[in-house]
C-alpha cells in the first residue's frame, strides 16, 4: 500500500526536487508537493498532487498553504526540498504561528516531529555558527575555528591560523554564504557582502554572526544517508571531483564509495542529534593526515539522493521501510571494495557541453521522464 509523503520546496530551480520524486514514487510512496509555481519539479511525471506557493508568501501565508496541503494531501511524512523549506518546517514545531487553532497547531507540529526527528537540534544542525561546538560535543573533528562578529574577533583567529581562511553566514547553501580568503583584505570583502545578505534573512538571531575556520586543504566528501528514529539507517559516500562554480559549488562528477569511517560519524550525528529522514553530511578530508572535518549537515534533499537507486543503496525505499514497518528492498550499504564514478546530469553538461566525461563515464539521465528531461535542457536558456 502507498504511503502518503508531502515534498516541501521554496525554490523552483533546484535540481534535487526534481529528481527525486521518481525515486519516492518507485519506493511505494504517493508523492506530493509544496512549491512555487514554474518549478522544474512540475515536470515530474511521478507527483500525484501539487499545491502552489504565491509570489512573496509570507510565513503566515507559508503556514497557511502547508495546512491546506496536508489536509488535502495525508502525508505520513514531510521531506523539506531545500534550506529554507527545512527552516519553515523546523518552525512548525519550535515557533508555531500565533492566531492558528492550537489543537490544528499541535497535529503539525506532530508532523514534523515525526518527519524531522528531535526539535531542539533543527537550529543547531543547520546554523552554521552553532554546528561546531555542537559536533566536537559528540566526538566529531571539524576545522578550527571561532565564532566572530567583526573583524578584530577575526584578526585574533588569523594570528593562530594564518590566511586563507574560510568565512562562513550561519545559512547558506549550494556554496553561497561562504568566501575563502586569502588575505585581510578578502577577509573584509566577504564581512561586507554577507552584511547585505544578513539584512534579508528571515531569521534575525543569526545577523552578526559568523563561522571563522581554518582551510584545510584536501578533497570534499559527502554522506548521504536516511535515518529513522535517530538510528541510521541506510548511506553510502561520495567524493566531490567536479564542481560548478568551481571549488565551492556543487559537485557535476562524483565518486561513490562505502565510506565506513564516514559512516560512522554519520551514524554518530543521527543518534546525537536525533535525526529523523533524509540528510547528508559534507566534510573536508585533510590531505596531511586524511582525518574528514566536519562542514555542514543539510537536513533535505540533495540534487545526488536519487543516486542511491542506481547503486542499489536506495534512501528512499530505506525510509519506505522504517515507516511500512517492514525490509528495505534496497542494501543499505555498498560492499567494501565498491566504487565508481558518476557524472550527474545535467550539471555536468551545463558546467561544459564538450566535456569529455559526458562520454566516458554512466550518466544520470532521468530516461523514464522525457518531460523533465525537456524542461532540464532548457536551463542552458
Amino acid at each position: 500500500m502507498a504511503i502518503p509523503v508531502l515534498l516541501v520546496a521554496t525554490t523552483t530551480s533546484w535540481l534535487g526536487t526534481a529528481r527525486i520524486p521518481i525515486a519516492l514514487a518507485k519506493a511505494g510512496f504517493d508523492v506530493s508537493l509544496l512549491t512555487p509555481r514554474h518549478s522544474l519539479a512540475e515536470a515530474s511525471r511521478f507527483i500525484a498532487k501539487i499545491g502552489y506557493l504565491g509570489n512573496h508568501t509570507t510565513r503566515m501565508q507559508w503556514f497557511d498553504a502547508f495546512t491546506a496541503m496536508v489536509d488535502a494531501t495525508l502525508p505520513r511524512v514531510v521531506i523539506p526540498c531545500d534550506d529554507v523549506a527545512f527552516r519553515l518546517l523546523a518552525s512548525v514545531a519550535t515557533e508555531p504561528p500565533q492566531g492558528r487553532r492550537a489543537e490544528r497547531q499541535l497535529q503539525l507540529a506532530a508532523l514534523v516531529r515525526t518527519s524531522l526527528g528531535q526539535p531542539e537540534h533543527y537550529e543547531p544542525t543547520v546554523d552554521k555558527t552553532l554546528l561546531p561546538p555542537r559536533a566536537e560535543a559528540l566526538g566529531v573533528q571539524v576545522p578550527p575555528y571561532a565564532i566572530i562578529a567583526d573583524l578584530a574577533d577575526a584578526e585574533a583567529f588569523v594570528a593562530r591560523h594564518p590566511y586563507p581562511v574560510v568565512l562562513k553566514r550561519a545559512h547558506g547553501f549550494a556554496g553561497h554564504g561562504v568566501a575563502i580568503c586569502a588575505s585581510g583584505g578578502e577577509l573584509a570583502q566577504a564581512f561586507d557582502a554577507f552584511a547585505v545578505a544578513d539584512a534579508e534573512d528571515m531569521h534575525e538571531a543569526t545577523r552578526g554572526r559568523y563561522l571563522l575556520q581554518a582551510h584545510v586543504a584536501g578533497p570534499v566528501q559527502y554522506f548521504h544517508a536516511v535515518a529513522w528514529q535517530g538510528e541510521l539507517i541506510a548511506g553510502w559516500a561520495l567524493e566531490k571531483l567536479l564542481a560548478n562554480p568551481a571549488p565551492k559549488g556543487p559537485p557535476t562528477m562524483t565518486r561513490y564509495f562505502p565510506g565506513p569511517g564516514l559512516r560512522k560519524i554519520a551514524a554518530d550525528l543521527a543518534r546525537g542529534f536525533g535525526i529523523n529522514g533524509l540528510f547528508f553530511a559534507e566534510f573536508i578530508v585533510d590531505a596531511a593526515t586524511g582525518t574528514p572535518c566536519l562542514l555542514e549537515i543539510n537536513r533535505r534533499v540533495s540534487p545526488a539522493t536519487h543516486r542511491g537507486v542506481l547503486q542499489n543503496v536506495d534512501l528512499c525505499a530505506a525510509l519506505f521501510g522504517a515507516l511500512d514497518g517492514t525490509a528495505s528492498k534496497s542494501r543499505t550499504a555498498l560492499d567494501p571494495e565498491e566504487e565508481g564514478i558518476t557524472v550527474h546530469f545535467p550539471q555536468e553538461w551545463l558546467r561544459d557541453p564538450q566535456s569529455p566525461h559526458l562520454h566516458h563515464y554512466p550518466l544520470d539521465v532521468p530516461w523514464d521522464e522525457p518531460e523533465l528531461i525537456e524542461a532540464l535542457l532548457k536551463l542552458r536558456h
